[in-house]
């Protein structure tokens, strides 16, 4: 058993696979050049869902370990993690993609909405029970259960795997986009996601129309309303002419938005690949955990169950 591990990341694909081995008394120590709430992944607009992981068949089982781990989460109000209802919707005009995502859900996880039930704009709606993980409140959890574990977190970006290969039996790359240079990956892009930020509101679902594209996530700190999917941009500065369209966007669905005050915007950098990363490096004592796009962590117990397998074996 290698007992000395060190993970580099400190995002959802980091912070999850840390939790699965400390609960086998691996020795961890969690390297990043940031912790929460300085990462992209406590701004993300963290609720679960399969997305741009649909070609990759690997992801229906990693989708459905992640969603269970998280409802059992839920149970405990400490977390910052609820089961809340999402609606998704198909506009009328638009022709539906072929909806491989319903492959990915937990059975019994979803409905077909009845026509009387829709606006008369939406042709097709899908009522789902997702959670939705409150990221300001569950990664800050996450990483007090590992401390008590005794895990070590070290603030250092590691420029290079050679800086920590000798002193580890094992180094787990969660690095996200950090692995372009470290693994000198060039099929791994940013695509950036702008969103605005609203006062919070009571009673609203998760809102998802992929076609606009628009998303409403209820937290308890802010509505995040987003959202734009570009592709090799490396800028996390937001444009104001994109915040005001994603913005008017919410509110054609949502009038009762426009009471609410605008308090920020944001943007943040998700790490995709065409294909997620997870696997051992032949000859080496590296194992990766990385490309996970916008699914971070709608995939992130899923992923880690695997590390945490292939660590085992190792």
């Amino acid at each position: 058993m290698s007992n000395n591990i060190a993970i580099i990341g400190a995002g959802i694909s980091g912070m999850s696979t840390a939790f699965l081995l400390a609960q086998k008394n691996y020795r961890i120590t969690i390297y990043a050049k940031a912790f929460s709430p300085n990462i992209t992944s406590n701004r993300a607009a963290a609720f679960w869902f399969p997305y741009h992981i649909r070609n990759d068949k690997r992801g229906i089982r990693w989708c459905r370990i992640s969603y269970k781990y998280y409802k059992k989460l839920a149970d405990e109000k400490e977390t910052g993690i609820s089961m809340h209802r999402l609606i998704k919707v198909i506009r009328k005009g638009v022709e539906e993609e072929e909806p491989i995502w319903i492959d990915f859900m937990p059975q019994g996880s979803y409905r077909i909405m009845r026509t009387d039930e829709l606006p008369s704009n939406i042709a097709k709606g899908y009522d789902v029970q997702v959670p939705l993980m409150e990221t300001q409140i569950f990664l800050p959890y996450l990483q007090q259960q590992l401390q008590q574990k005794g895990v070590k977190f070290i603030e250092k970006e590691i420029k290079t795997f050679d800086e920590l290969t000798n002193d580890y039996d094992l180094v787990i790359n969660c690095s996200a986009l950090g692995a372009r240079e470290l693994c000198n990956d060039d099929t791994l892009i940013p695509v950036r996601g702008q969103v605005a930020l609203l006062a919070p509101r009571n009673n609203l679902p998760i809102y998802l129309d992929n076609e606009k594209p628009l998303y409403v996530v209820p937290r308890k700190d802010a509505i995040i309303v987003g959202g734009t999917y570009e592709e090799r941009v490396e800028s996390e500065k937001t444009e104001p002419a994109t915040i005001e369209r994603i913005l008017n966007n919410a509110y054609e669905v949502f009038p009762e938005l426009k009471q609410q005050e605008v308090v920020g915007s944001w943007a943040g950098l998700r790490p995709y690949r065409s294909e997620v990363r997870v696997e051992h490096e032949e000859g080496t004592n590296i194992v990766h955990n990385y490309g996970h796009g916008g699914s971070g962590f709608t995939l992130s117990f899923g992923c880690a169950e695997e590390v945490s397998a292939i660590v085992d074996k190792l």
